[in-house]
């Protein structure tokens, strides 16, 4: 039997599990910019600000034998005016929107690493809105390639 070093065992000793974070960055379809936000608080990454809103991604989900299933994104809560989000939803621009989800060590937050794990989705629809909550961006997930094509 092979003897381990010892700096292996302290090194595994010394490791820290870490929360995780995920940030969403929403392009609507026609216009221009890029809403950003994240559940909870502000934050600032890498140079961009995301807005905490109350958020849900739910229903993602990959495996050999389903392949990759269509998240459906929750925005808003009761006590939460998205009265910003009127136009985007009565003008149709966040159906084919593109929505992208990162998902991040809380420590590479804090240090603005570029450490993380990609998702991007194309909005289908939005099943419903209120004031208070959109409800249901249905998306599709994307090959990343997919978006460089013309």
């Amino acid at each position: 039997m092979a003897t381990i070093p010892v700096e292996h065992i302290l090194d595994s000793h010394s490791l820290v599990s870490d929360g995780t974070v995920d940030l969403f960055e929403l392009t609507p379809s026609s216009g221009t910019g890029t809403i950003r936000f994240k559940a909870d608080n502000d934050v600032t990454w890498r140079g961009q600000t995301y807005v905490g809103i109350p958020c849900a991604l739910n229903g993602e989900k990959k495996s050999s034998d389903v392949g990759l299933t269509m998240p459906k994104l929750t925005i808003g809560q009761p006590n939460i005016d998205l009265s910003l989000f009127k136009g985007l939803v009565y003008d149709g621009n966040l159906d084919n929107a593109i929505v992208v989800k990162q998902h991040l060590l809380v420590d590479n937050l804090k240090n603005n690493r570029l450490i993380r794990e990609v998702s991007t989705y194309r909005v289908k629809r939005v099943e419903n809105y209120s004031l208070h909550k959109i409800g249901t961006l249905k998306g599709a997930q994307m090959n990343p390639a997919a978006l460089m094509s013309i």
